[in-house]
């Protein structure tokens, strides 16, 4: 039998800003998300946003600097170890719903298989 040892540092919190915004067509804007109780460096962060139609849709994932098909033209996500942030480049009429930020653990960079998420 084999034993893993893990580290565990508690609860890990994401923070979000701002809770709420109001927009006009063509603004720009961007999201902040941070992260408290965990170390940025060893998740990949994401950002989603859910519509009024109710599904979730997948905007951008940092550590690929990956994009959700269709959104490369009008976001711009961004990183360090501290923070991610979601640039909206242009607000139109579509853009109205309510964005996420969410990390998941990137363990097999430590050679631990498979990740949670936050």
């Amino acid at each position: 039998t084999g034993w893993m040892a893990l580290k565990v540092t508690g609860q890990v919190a994401l923070e979000q800003q701002p809770r709420r915004v109001t927009m006009r067509e063509g603004d720009e804007f961007t999201f902040h998300c941070s992260m408290k109780g965990g170390d940025m460096d060893d998740y990949n962060m994401y950002w989603y946003r859910q519509g009024p139609w109710g599904s979730l849709e997948w905007i951008y994932v940092d550590g690929a600097n990956t994009y959700g098909e269709g959104f490369e033209d009008h976001f711009k996500g961004s990183w360090d170890s501290s923070q991610t942030t979601l640039q909206l480049l242009a607000a139109e009429q579509g853009n109205a719903a309510t964005y996420y930020c969410g990390g998941r653990i990137t363990l097999d960079q430590h050679g631990l298989g498979s990740g949670n998420w936050a």
